[in-house]
């Protein structure tokens, strides 16, 4: 998932890893090592409702319209 994304897709059903997710938040996070700055996926687990998943942007798929 790209940042431009982001606004669309919050609240809605997002795929990861292959299952359902809510995409509730997007953290902007910096390395103190390195200095870098990179984003992070907050996502809500639909299947329980109960654990949230925090991973890189990237690893996000946006779910087509046409999915039921």
């Amino acid at each position: 998932m790209t940042l431009q994304e982001i606004k669309r897709s919050m609240n809605r059903t997002v795929l990861y890893k292959g299952g359902e997710y809510k995409l509730v938040g997007c953290i902007f996070r910096q390395n103190e090592k390195t200095g870098d700055y990179y984003y992070q996926a907050e996502l809500l687990d639909l299947s329980s409702g109960r654990s949230t998943v925090i991973c890189r942007l990237e690893e996000v798929e946006k779910r087509n319209e046409s999915d039921s």
